[in-house]
């Protein structure tokens, strides 16, 4: 039995020494609010599907974590529909018990052999984690970092499969049922879900009118989606295109793929322009795609839903700045910097801590606030102050469109 992680927020783990990571350390005022029992699916025409347990979260955010309730205490877990397995942080390593086997574990670059648990008395709302089977046990602290919020777990498709899930990114609202009998014609258009040997969602798409191929759909991505290297260097071929790399650190080390404007897709009767894909061993569509919609996972029916939301026709674009950075004890951390980029022109190394970002205390900002404004717009000048050793610095670039 094989387990696939493919989040590409997963493409950055690092064999980090196992901790116990304290909840205290992530006070935020976004985090995911408490399960509400009253709210139910209903569209205009009054048929309703019970709502068992509903989450906000902030406009705008990724990854998408969700409150699971264990021992009385509250941890966030990342929803990654790219994950056959649900995965528990090394946190709970003493509570998992003896380990029942060895599988394989992929990553978008790599893999690694871990061992499978049953699973804890750990509750998503009122539905208890123990139904989906055998878990994995990984460290996650470089999720963490990345996100700027802990991350104590991935729920994966061995639990969501049993569940039929909404995301209404637009609100900011998602609602988990156990069941659906009726379908909400409100909902969009339907299409049908397969899956694939490793438990994962696919719908098929059609990348520039000629390439007919199946999509993994991964929530735990927060990037638009990724070709693999058989279909992207097809397109390269084929297409005259402008083509970036981009740097991700993973459990085998640093890795470089090629990322590409693609100038068409479609599903169904939905058309996408422009969208970034990256190069990778697998075709995904993730969260930056999926926000583009009102999204409705009929799992244990095999379907999707999809309709246009406010931000269908929003531009595609990918960071301008070259700065890869992480949140480490409340600070902002350069982990590295691309070669040649605005942010290495201006002076900024690996392992700066920026201070400041538009006058602002660089620690106030959400991470993911803080890459959107790193991919603001060509030339848009950007202003910190940053640490360098002992020595504080003024700087500002202007950020330079890549793709």
């Amino acid at each position: 039995m094989k387990f696939l992680i493919m989040t590409l927020l997963m493409a950055v783990l690092t064999n980090l020494t196992p901790e116990v990571i304290h909840l205290n350390e992530f006070e935020d005022s976004n985090k995911a609010k408490a399960p509400k029992q009253a709210n139910p699916f209903d569209d205009e025409k009054g048929t309703k599907a019970k709502c068992r347990t509903e989450f906000t979260f902030t406009r705008g955010e990724a990854p998408i974590r969700l409150p699971v309730t264990f021992k009385g205490r509250e941890f966030f877990f990342m929803l990654d529909t790219g994950s056959s397995s649900t995965v528990f942080d090394v946190l709970f390593k003493h509570e998992l018990g003896k380990p029942k086997s060895l599988v394989e574990v992929k990553t978008t670059s790599d893999s690694m052999v871990v061992q499978t648990f049953d699973a804890l008395p750990a509750f998503v709302g009122p539905f208890s984690m123990q139904n989906c089977g055998e878990v994995t046990c990984l460290n996650l602290k470089m999720l963490t970092l990345i996100a700027g919020k802990e991350i104590s777990g991935l729920i994966g498709m061995n639990f969501l499969r049993k569940h039929v899930l909404q995301i209404d990114f637009n609100n900011g609202r998602l609602i988990l049922l156990k069941t659906l009998k009726e379908k909400n014609f409100d909902w969009g258009e339907e299409f049908t879900i397969s899956f694939n040997s490793l438990g994962l969602p696919q719908i098929k798409g059609n990348v520039l009118g000629y390439i007919k191929t199946d999509f993994t759909i991964d929530t735990g991505s927060i990037a638009t989606g990724t070709l693999d290297r058989r279909i992207f260097e097809e397109i390269l071929s084929k297409e005259n295109l402008i083509t970036s790399e981009t740097l991700a650190s993973t459990a085998s080390g640093l890795v470089k793929s090629k990322t590409a404007r693609i100038d068409r897709l479609s599903i169904g009767s939905f058309e996408y322009q422009d969208l970034i894909f990256s190069e990778g061993d697998v075709n995904n569509l993730g969260l930056d795609f999926l926000s583009r919609h009102l999204i409705t996972f009929d799992f244990p029916n095999n379907k999707i839903y999809l309709k246009e939301g406010k931000e269908f026709l929003k531009m595609d674009e990918s960071d301008m700045s070259g700065l890869h950075l992480l949140r480490i004890s409340n600070e902002i951390v350069v982990h590295s910097v691309d070669k040649g980029s605005p942010a290495a022109k201006a002076g900024i190394r690996a392992g700066d801590i920026i201070l400041k970002v538009e006058g602002k205390n660089a620690d106030e900002y959400e991470m993911w606030v803080l890459r959107r404004l790193l991919r603001f717009g060509d030339e848009y000048k950007i202003t910190m102050t940053i640490k360098h050793g002992n020595d504080k610095q003024e700087i500002f670039f202007l950020l330079r469109k890549k793709i």
